[in-house]
């Protein structure tokens, strides 16, 4: 699969990296928005923690409890959005995508909010 293959699913693993690179992995909600992939996160997140410690991080399909491994594994390059105006354009789009089941996970505040960057590994 491609980055943007990924898109089109409705969920998949996020697998960041602690310092001594032990993986973690998370299930997440992803959308395309540009030509990169988009995910939304509290700041306070130990993925937005060990992003910005180390943005090497590995994406793979998956089911909404993250147990199942439904493609080949990418590495990914993954970053923090700080932007305003992008991160919420960014936001609007897994919004958009997400529907009425967005209204339920994403509310109050974007203060607290991190919109998380993957990109194809350089």
């Amino acid at each position: 699969m491609n980055l943007l293959d990924f898109a089109d699913q409705e969920y998949i693993n996020l697998i960041t990296y602690k310092r001594n690179d032990t993986s973690v992995k998370t299930p997440v909600w992803v959308a395309a928005y540009e030509n990169y992939l988009v995910i939304t996160s509290s700041k306070s997140a130990g993925k937005v923690k060990r992003i910005n410690n180390n943005g090497r991080a590995t994406i793979y399909v998956t089911d909404q409890i993250g147990s199942s491994v439904l493609s080949e594994p990418l590495e990914v390059r993954a970053s923090i959005i700080y932007d305003e105006e992008k991160k919420q354009a960014a936001l609007n789009t897994i919004i958009k995508k997400y529907g009425s089941m967005s209204k339920m996970f994403i509310r109050g505040s974007n203060e607290n909010r991190a919109i998380i960057k993957i990109e194809e590994k350089e």
